[in-house]
């Protein structure tokens, strides 16, 4: 149940940090009220509605407090937040730029807390609820799977989309390239740009494809529910039918740039939404 609560507080921080505005400065007080409000909502619910220990709810907010710090949040049309952060090396923009290891860390952090953390005690007002509700599809869900379903959903909406950003090499970060890094890129890709202005010039009206902030979250959330739901021909659609809509904008490209873009994009994508429902589906069986 741990795994669930800490899932959901670093996804409703990064939901807060993902719709609080590009400019940091400005935005930082009004995000750290925002996150904490929340925390605590959750950490109260997680301590009198579930019985969770004490010394269990602080360890679940230390570790999303320590994702908070190391990651940048990913903005709609942006890529990586926090413009600071690329600017002075810093020690807050060098821990956000560390690449891929705060989510290996708790991809370790969560695999340790469902396998081996602490049983709630039992009792709670949302154990009560749980127990007494009278509704058959309730009482079917174990209560720890519904929590760790909730946890997934909402770290699959913009935490996924953070760990997908850090996933990606540099060269294809956007937003995330300064100095020599962005005269590689454009040594690498300008054939591109100018493949795209001619392809414009000559009335080519095939657009690129602008939406996988809000497509990745809709993906993974759709992925994770057939995925438990054991309805593996429609998962199979889907990933498939992902695939036919990019393929004309991949076929457009010259460099590879998009279809490495794409690549690992979904691979690392789809990897996420498959270990929530495993997860889930671990904790309803357990």
């Amino acid at each position: 149940m741990l795994a669930g609560i800490l899932l959901a507080l670093i996804g409703l921080g990064d939901v807060v940090r993902a719709r609080t505005g590009a400019d940091a400065h400005r935005q930082r007080t009004l995000t750290t009220i925002a996150v904490v409000v929340l925390w605590a909502g959750v950490s109260a619910v997680a301590w009198l509605g579930l019985g969770v220990p004490v010394w269990g709810v602080l360890v679940t907010v230390v570790l999303a407090a320590a994702w908070i710090a190391t990651t940048a949040p990913v903005r709609a049309g942006t890529g990586t937040a926090d413009d600071d952060d690329h600017d002075a090396p810093t020690t807050r923009g060098l821990l956000r730029r560390s690449g891929s290891w705060p989510a290996v860390l708790l991809a370790l952090a969560v695999a340790v807390l469902l396998l081996w953390g602490p049983l709630p005690d039992g009792t709670g007002f949302v154990v009560d609820w749980h127990d007494g509700s009278g509704l058959a599809f309730v009482d079917a869900v174990p209560l720890a799977a519904v929590v760790g379903g909730v946890g997934s959903a909402l770290f699959l909406v913009d935490s996924a989309n953070v760990v997908v950003a850090q996933a990606l090499p540099p060269g294809l970060q956007r937003g995330a390239t300064t100095g020599a890094e962005a005269d590689d890129l454009r040594r690498r890709f300008g054939r591109r740009r100018r493949a795209d202005a001619d392809a414009e010039q000559s009335g080519d009206s095939t657009v690129s494809l602008k939406g996988g902030r809000l497509i990745g979250p809709i993906e993974r959330l759709l992925l994770a529910g057939f995925a438990m739901a054991g309805a593996f021909p429609v998962v199979a659609a889907l990933i498939a039918a992902k695939g036919i809509v990019r393929f004309p904008e991949i076929r457009r490209e010259t460099t590879g740039y998009q279809a490495e873009y794409f690549l690992i994009g979904s691979l690392v994508s789809w990897a996420m939404a498959f270990a929530a429902a495993g997860m889930c589906w671990l904790l309803a069986h357990s």
